[in-house]
């Protein structure tokens, strides 16, 4: 739901429809997120969380519907160019390169984003122990430094919109607690961010509006603060 207090959308899909082959993985989605705004999409597993992501950044086989982002339509365009619009993903599984150096993997980020306020020194001081760690290799990192790297490198594209798939997966309660607890900074400098996640009570404890998918369905839509925990796991599970 938009309201008068909702931040100007940033990023608009109007009725989105992802398919793989004659399978709709998503159908008829309507969804927004404003600059500065942290919106969380929840939904058990084969909801349509990370396809829907995959919409937004190219990376789908086939979407019908409206994607928008900053007033152009970007349905169709390539995930390089999307990125080079202002958009950058934070991959399930963090996908680094695991033989490369911490400021390599860093690197990557910076040679495929835009130009803006956000370099290394920035990353470096929300991420202290990259520093200490930058001419190692990521792959000698633990999970939650590997985390670390994947959301630096995405910082370094200099994103206008955040899109973050189960950043907390497989990685110990503490270490999630610290990751987001960077958020907040990050959605201090107007970034928008678009959060995917199991872990709903993690999630929504950031987010200024959440959409709960079911069966590639909006199943619900709001204000953590205006709605029911019961209410919320009702439409999670389709109860």
């Amino acid at each position: 739901m938009i309201t008068a207090t909702t931040p100007k959308p940033l990023l608009t899909l109007s009725g989105v429809c992802v398919f793989y082959g004659n399978f709709r993985a998503i159908d008829q989605i309507d969804i927004a997120v404003g600059a500065g705004e942290i919106v969380s999409i929840i939904g058990a597993n084969g909801a349509g969380k990370t396809t829907l992501l995959k919409a937004i950044i190219g990376q789908a086989d086939r979407v019908e519907g409206r994607i928008c982002f900053a007033g152009a339509e970007i349905l169709g365009s390539t995930t390089a160019a999307i990125v080079r619009s202002g958009i950058m993903l934070v991959p399930e599984g963090r996908r680094l390169f695991p033989s490369l150096t911490v400021e390599e993997n860093l690197q990557l980020g910076w040679e495929v984003g835009r130009r803006g306020q956000i370099g290394f020194d920035d990353v470096f001081r929300l991420f202290p122990v990259l520093r200490e760690q930058r001419r190692q290799r990521a792959g000698w990192l633990s999970g939650g430094q590997q985390q670390m790297v994947a959301l630096g490198r995405a910082l370094l594209a200099n994103p206008r919109l955040l899109l973050c798939d189960e950043i907390s997966l497989g990685l110990a309660p503490q270490v999630v607690a610290e990751l987001y607890a960077l958020i907040p900074a990050i959605k201090a400098r107007g970034i928008g961010i678009l959060i995917v996640e199991q872990d709903l009570e993690r999630s929504l404890s950031v987010a200024d509006r959440f959409y709960c998918l079911l069966e590639g369905r909006v199943s619900l839509a709001g204000r953590p603060a205006e709605v029911t925990h019961e209410t919320v796991i009702r439409h999670y599970f389709g109860l």
